[in-house]
């Protein structure tokens, strides 16, 4: 059982050297792959029953995951690519081009960086270290989710505030207008994201704005033009659970005067102009109530008939 005890410990994937470091046997590791314990994924790379998909087709390749695949399993915004990306240097035991196939044994596209650890850290033998892989996603993902993936490495601790620095610091020229916007107020890669669309679209966006005060204040994952409030969510990324307290939330955004839109995943990601256009109106609406309370004078044309 200690071979299996110790690939476990490692992330379900292990290699024959770590093994050794370990303590464990070539008499042990023949054993445990005779008993089924542990499985060989290619020579000198062994997993057990726990290791996903991609830790076996890494594994298999001699490669480690990287990149936004590396992000994406632990929670870091990745954007919408849907590939395997996978650190493979050239001279990796195997190499050549016959072992670097476009796509796996279900047909997801596997994309390959076969450069060395720009930082120096290795990573464990499945999966690249975090700088390394965020900063190996900044470089295949575009301005827009590049961003995302700061704020949320930032904001779910997946780095330190020293590495964010580090790499910034470092980051391609076509980050740096970005990388001067960014916020530590976002919980989702999706809230950075619909944070900066607006703001470009001209309005001015509060994040984690305050709604009411004492004890009736509550939090809202946006605000616009301090008049509608934004919740950024979906079952996906919150779970029934939230779900029920993001309810009670919104009604008593309500209560308190303010107009709560709540957005999904879909709306932001793949239909942003009816989001944007709803948004636009909503907060019309919401102004021209908020200036009639206050005694302004009549509406303009375009605003509501009402």
């Amino acid at each position: 059982m200690r071979p299996l005890q110790v690939v476990c410990s490692l992330g379900h994937v292990a290699t024959t050297d770590e093994l050794f470091q370990s303590g464990v046997s070539a008499r042990e590791i023949r054993a445990a792959v005779q008993s089924g314990c542990i499985a060989r994924a290619a020579r000198g790379i062994y997993v057990c029953e726990h290791a996903d998909a991609e830790q076996r087709q890494a594994g298999a390749l001699h490669a480690q995951i990287a990149c936004v695949s590396a992000a994406h399993r632990f929670g870091v915004w990745s954007g919408l690519d849907s590939a395997l990306h996978l650190m493979r240097p050239a001279d990796a035991r195997g190499g050549g081009a016959i072992t670097r196939p476009g796509m796996d044994s279900s047909g997801r596209a596997l994309h390959f960086h076969g450069a060395r650890p720009r930082f120096g850290n290795p990573g464990k033998s499945w999966v690249v270290d975090p700088i390394e892989a965020v900063w190996q996603a900044i470089h295949c993902l575009d301005e827009e989710n590049a961003i995302a993936c700061l704020e949320s490495a930032l904001h779910l601790k997946f780095l330190t505030v020293a590495q964010m620095r580090r790499l910034c610091l470092h980051a391609p020229a076509r980050l740096q207008p970005g990388i001067r916007e960014m916020e530590n107020t976002s919980d989702s890669g999706l809230e950075t994201i619909t944070r900066r669309r607006l703001r470009h679209h001209g309005y001015t966006v509060v994040g984690q704005g305050r709604i009411g005060s004492g004890t009736n204040s509550i939090y809202e994952d946006l605000v616009v033009e301090d008049c509608v409030a934004l919740e950024i969510d979906g079952r996906q990324w919150h779970g029934a659970a939230k779900l029920g307290s993001d309810y009670d939330r919104d009604l008593m955004v309500e209560g308190l005067g303010r107009r709560t839109l709540r957005l999904s995943y879909r709306h932001i990601m793949f239909d942003w102009q009816t989001t944007l256009a709803t948004i636009e109106r909503t907060v019309t609406d919401a102004q021209w109530v908020r200036n009639r309370h206050r005694g302004s004078p009549m509406r303009g044309q375009n605003e509501p008939w009402w």
